[in-house]
């Protein structure tokens, strides 16, 4: 099984957005953490994807040796769900086929009873919420996956209802937005609809076999969160 580690260790300034209350300090150290947690539970390949504007992974020190690092200068959208998509549609050429992959999120990392597992049978094993209603999300922080062809059905399902979502019909008042919008496109700003929604709605509605786990054994800080709460799922 392979480790894909999502991250942006130096994130761009943007005006009137703040995009994490971490020092660049402070998620170098959470990033180091990540990185030999996965090696200490058993991860011999590990994939660090980062999309920061300018970055030295030197920086990282001796760890990043064991690392293949993929640089990706993205745009940088305000909605950070679609830079992650197209963060992991990127580096699937690096995957070996046939190949599990378990996908987690910069800066959190495996906890004492993390165990490196999926059943054969499945395509994703995921952390759910609220899955049996119409507000089902999934944690993205942490997840497995069959391999890199099951993985890039499902991401290119995710970016379809993110930018779809927002026009589905569901009753008189949204039929007649979306006919105007048809005959006079608005041109909108990026949607908001997040990865963990779009995720959701892609493994209930689409082809996939998955199993909902009460825990995935993994930790982390919200960068997005003033108070950084110690986040454990």
């Amino acid at each position: 099984m392979i480790a894909i580690v999502t991250s942006c260790v130096h994130p761009k300034q943007m005006p009137n957005l703040t995009r994490s209350f971490f020092s660049l300090e402070e998620r170098e150290r959470q990033t180091i953490h990540t990185l030999q947690r996965l090696k200490e539970v058993g991860f011999t390949q590990i994939i660090l994807a980062d999309n920061s504007f300018e970055y030295d992974f030197s920086r990282l020190g001796p760890i990043i040796d064991e690392v293949q690092v993929v640089h990706l200068k993205q745009y940088q959208f305000t909605n950070k769900s679609i830079n992650e998509i197209f963060i992991l549609l990127s580096i699937l050429e690096h995957i070996p086929s046939e190949t599990k992959i378990f996908k987690i999120s910069g800066r959190y990392f495996p906890s004492e009873n993390f165990v490196i597992d999926m059943e054969e049978t499945l395509d994703f094993k995921v952390k759910g919420f609220e899955f049996d209603t119409k507000r089902a999300v999934i944690t993205t922080r942490g997840y497995f996956i069959r391999n890199k062809e099951t993985y890039e059905e499902f991401l290119l399902y995710c970016l379809n209802e993110i930018y779809s979502y927002p026009y589905r019909v569901v009753g008189f008042g949204s039929l007649i937005r979306f006919i105007k919008e048809f005959f006079n496109p608005s041109l909108k700003k990026v949607p908001n609809v997040s990865v963990e929604f779009a995720a959701a709605r892609a493994l209930k509605n689409g082809y996939f076999k998955y199993k909902l786990t009460d825990q995935l054994h993994i930790e982390g800080q919200i960068a997005g969160l003033e108070s950084k709460e110690l986040i454990k799922e």
